[in-house]
């Protein structure tokens, strides 16, 4: 398969951003409990600042996994579809919720830390959000590029 340069840098930025996400979760699950929870309070702080409550840690918790596994989803779609150039968002949800899972798997084995289903079921419900917002965009934008290409 021949690509052009413009789709080749296209291609090769979708790979960096991707694995940066995919190694920045990584590390993230790899903190300890305390540090986690730190992480989380600084979060919390920045909140309570901006909104002027303060949530509860977990909700935070939460709402990070969901987002940061819809930003995946995202990403993943973005570069399943440079590569393949037609949607496949079976594929991209997929493998967003398979790596969601092995990140449980890996903080089961870090201190502080748990492998939990209600987890894995929050990233993949963000990873389907992700992908569908991909895909939504997606579809605009190819409306908006045919009608430009009929006028």
């Amino acid at each position: 398969m021949k690509f052009s340069k413009r789709r080749k840098i296209y291609i090769a930025l979708s790979a960096v951003i991707l694995l940066a996400v995919l190694t920045i979760i990584f590390v993230l699950s790899a903190q300890n409990g305390q540090d986690s929870s730190s992480t989380s309070g600084w979060v919390v702080e920045l909140m309570t600042a901006v909104f002027g409550t303060i949530p509860e840690e977990n909700t935070i918790r939460i709402l990070a996994h969901f987002c940061e596994f819809a930003g995946l989803g995202f990403l993943f779609a973005n570069f399943i579809f440079s590569l393949k150039n037609k949607p496949k968002p079976i594929l991209s949800f997929s493998l967003s919720s398979l790596y969601a899972l092995t990140d449980e798997i890996h903080q089961y084995f870090v201190p502080g830390r748990a492998c939990q289903l209600t987890d894995w079921l929050v990233d993949t419900c963000g990873a389907v959000l992700g992908v569908a917002v991909f895909y939504i965009l997606f579809g605009i934008i190819q409306k908006h590029t045919n009608k430009n290409k009929e006028v």
